[in-house]
């Protein structure tokens, strides 16, 4: 499915559904729409440890590249 067509969102989430589940299991707090999400911590140091645990879960787990371009901690 090419990114951006009609159905890119709705694969997104439905491929994403298990990292959802992982985020509320260890009671981040998130939002998500498709493929972009913004997780709200509390410092840097644990912006840089959640980043680290979302990255090995994306990348280790469920197979997806992460654009760092377009990731970071703010």
């Amino acid at each position: 499915m090419p990114q951006g067509g009609p159905l890119s969102p709705l694969l997104a989430n439905i491929l994403l559904d298990d990292f959802d589940k992982e985020l509320e299991k260890h009671g981040h707090r998130f939002v998500r729409y498709a493929d972009e999400t913004i997780m709200l911590v509390r410092s840097i140091s644990a912006g840089n440890r959640v980043m680290a645990s979302v990255m090995y879960f994306l990348v280790g787990k469920l197979k997806l590249t992460v654009a760092g371009e377009s990731s970071g901690i703010i």
